[in-house]
């Protein structure tokens, strides 16, 4: 056989390692599974051999009970089948495939209360979404807004503005922590640019914050008629959280 034809095989993306434990696991939930049969094998006797009303409705409950949490103790056990430990090596992908043959991929962050879900912390998420390591052209990020809030609104609209600067300076950098709350309380590195991407984080952060605790968004936070006018759609008196017109921006 001539192995000078045969290609070098590829890299791998990431390894599958079984645990040792799930062999006690298996054998732990063969005998915990034997127990509630056996159990239940008992509630069923009982309700056969009710003398009275009483005794057959409370073994009937007993039962449903116990059934109930049989299948919620057996819904849980999937996992424990059969851990195992994965381990994905990020270094191999571009050897194994060119960024252009990317797959496509949308990303959808849905929020729906900006007292819940402060706007500040979905930001965060939507930034470190969108700064991934991954071709711009081939990632789309969507957020969905249930509560219709002009508050989640203006922290969009203030991190659209942020965005410009934070995306190109994780990609100059090769940031890890692209989440920019996560970066800036980690220990990174002073530079001129690193203070000035700072000084316009918090400044954001400070905007969003003051009018989430407000609960509306400050004349002077308004830079442009066209964000005057887009926040102008939240404020009717028939936009209420439990019933709005769709806005798509």
């Amino acid at each position: 056989m001539n192995t000078d034809a045969m290609p070098a095989p590829k890299p791998p993306l990431h390894s599958v390692r079984p645990l040792r434990r799930r062999h006690f696991n298996r054998l732990f939930a063969a005998v915990y599974a034997s127990a509630i049969l056996s159990l239940l094998y008992h509630h069923v006797l009982k309700l056969l051999h009710s003398t009275t009303l009483a005794s057959f409705f409370v073994s009937l409950l007993l039962f449903i009970s116990d059934a109930v949490l049989a299948y919620m103790w057996s819904t849980t056990q999937a996992f424990r089948i059969n851990p195992v430990h994965r381990q994905v090596f990020l270094e191999n992908l571009q050897k194994v495939l060119d960024r252009k043959d990317f797959p496509a991929m949308d990303i959808f962050i849905c929020t729906a209360d900006p007292y819940k879900e402060p706007p500040i912390d979905v930001v965060n998420t939507a930034l470190s979404v969108m700064a991934y390591d991954y071709p711009t052209e081939k990632l789309s990020v969507y957020v969905s807004d249930d509560g219709g809030s002009e508050l989640t609104m203006f922290a969009f609209m203030e991190a659209a503005k942020f965005g410009k600067q934070w995306l190109p300076f994780c990609r100059e950098n090769n940031i890890t922590d692209r989440c920019p709350d996560a970066f800036f309380t980690s220990n990174y590195a002073l530079t001129v640019n690193t203070m000035e991407i700072k000084a316009m984080y918090e400044s954001m952060k400070m905007k969003v914050e003051t009018s989430v605790e407000g609960g509306k968004v400050k004349e002077e936070y308004i830079c442009s008629d066209e964000e005057r006018q887009l926040l102008t759609q939240f404020r009717t008196k028939d936009f209420t959280r439990q019933n709005h017109p769709s806005i798509i921006q």
